[in-house]
């Protein structure tokens, strides 16, 4: 059983709220300290589980990592173990990058199939290819197992069918202790690889390119540990934004750097919002008559398929008929029976969504199917006048640090309520008390929701 939000909604957010450390490039960085022998430090490691599944998979693998707050230490000197049972694997899709790095420093790797969000087809053939261009020898079955040939893995040229962000990572990650010179066309070229990248060139990797779609490796024999602050969540700051533009009064997210922002920003101006940038922080306030846009999801720098469900949260109130484009994932509209089930319009056709605005949305039990849409229904229970339960908030547990308690802070009405053996989700009707449910306001004074 997972915890649940009680959400009163239909008030408006106004303070300041300061975005976390990026999960997704936390990902990353801590499966690159397993590059080197030593002690790593990463500065700003947000408190969320895709990072305690990490963490945890490496302590399997002989690692040692301890957190003091935000800050994670990693100390990767008695590296031994080179399979991953599938217990551990499956709850994490960024698993697979833990096969470039046991390939690069160990030389065989295994794991089962990786877990995370259902979002479709997410094929992981790119990063294969990738590592078999280097010099791997890969087997798939209910698990991945692959091994290098004397004398290691070698440079090579890999052209990537679409710019993956994972694969892009995998591949740089065990170039890096490749023979010879690695070119990886068609690289992606999201803030977090470049992150990444910086980060590896810290430990004493040669790469160029960076932030281009033409990544240069130099391999060499041997990196060493880090000391690395991880860059802001961007996602999570759009996700703020889009709050903003439907409820804030104003809002100001700090740590949101706003070159990272500029496709979100423009479609939150085309849709009425107020914005001013302030350095490192944007200021948000809502738009009083929300107008309906058409926008298309793509990789960096296009509009973030992991802003999609929050944005369509926003247009589902706004005024007239929006299209929306879904490019990267095929599975990407498990939000749309929640906000139907809140009174929203919408109407799927393969990749595109058509939301009919201006009916209004209302409180609702539903359920986060993942971590994203979790997110999206919690703008949506947010901006929707009476009570909504949000179920299964261990999906939106995995990406977002502290969220209720962010929230509250900006005059949000929120309880994680916990998880009741009594309820039933998905098709079956779920009975909870909802007189006895009482939010804290921002001053932690207990009313009913």
């Amino acid at each position: 059983m997972s915890d649940s939000f009680a959400i009163q909604g239909g008030r408006d957010v106004v303070g300041e709220v300061a975005v976390s450390g990026s999960k997704n490039a936390s990902l990353a960085l801590v499966a690159a300290a397993l590059l080197a022998s030593g002690h790593s430090v990463l500065e700003d490691s947000p408190r969320i589980s895709d990072i305690t599944s990490l963490t945890q998979i490496m302590s399997y693998l002989g690692v040692k990592s301890t957190r003091i707050a935000s800050t994670l230490h990693i100390d990767a000197t008695n590296l031994q173990r080179r399979s991953i049972p599938a217990v551990l694997s499956t709850k994490l899709r960024a698993s697979i990058l833990l096969l470039g790095v046991l390939l690069a420093r160990l030389g065989h790797a295994k794991i089962a199939l990786p877990g995370g969000c259902n979002l479709g087809e997410r094929s992981i053939e790119e990063h294969l290819k990738g590592l078999e261009a280097l010099g791997a020898q890969i087997r798939v079955g209910g698990f991945i197992e692959a091994s290098v040939p004397p004398p290691g893995l070698h440079g090579a040229v890999i052209t990537l069918k679409t710019p993956t962000v994972l694969g892009t990572e995998n591949i740089m990650m065990a170039a890096c202790l490749a023979r010879g010179t690695t070119h990886i066309v068609n690289a992606a070229r999201e803030p977090e690889v470049v992150d990444l990248a910086h980060c590896l060139v810290g430990m004493g990797a040669e790469i160029t390119g960076v932030g281009t779609s033409v990544l240069v490796i130099h391999g060499r024999d041997t990196l060493h540990s880090y000391k690395y602050k991880v860059m802001e969540d961007r996602i999570e700051g759009g996700t703020f934004l889009i709050l903003g533009a439907m409820c804030g009064n104003p809002l100001t997210v700090h740590g949101c750097h706003a070159e990272h922002q500029k496709e979100l920003l423009k479609l939150l101006r085309a849709v009425g919002a107020k914005i001013n940038v302030q350095n490192r922080s944007i200021v948000v306030r809502r738009a009083t008559s929300p107008a309906a846009i058409d926008f298309q999801t793509g990789p960096y720098p296009s509009f973030p398929t992991d802003l999609q469900p929050q944005l369509m949260a926003l247009l589902a109130a706004s005024k007239g008929v929006s299209q929306i484009t879904e490019t990267v994932f095929d599975q990407r509209f498990n939000q749309v029976p929640s906000l139907r089930a809140m009174g929203a319009s919408i109407f799927l056709d393969g990749p595109n969504a058509v939301v009919h605005g201006a009916r209004g949305l209302s409180g609702a039990i539903v359920a986060a199917t993942d971590l994203r849409a979790g997110a999206s229904l919690v703008l949506a229970a947010i901006a929707a006048p009476g009570l909504s339960i949000v179920h299964k908030v261990e999906n939106i547990d995995r990406g977002y640090e502290n969220l209720e308690h962010k929230l509250r802070a900006i005059g949000v009405s929120i309880r994680r309520l916990q998880a009741n053996p009594t309820w039933k989700i998905d098709s079956h009707p779920i009975v909870v008390d909802v007189a006895a449910v009482t939010c804290p306001d921002k001053n932690n004074t207990e009313a009913p929701c």
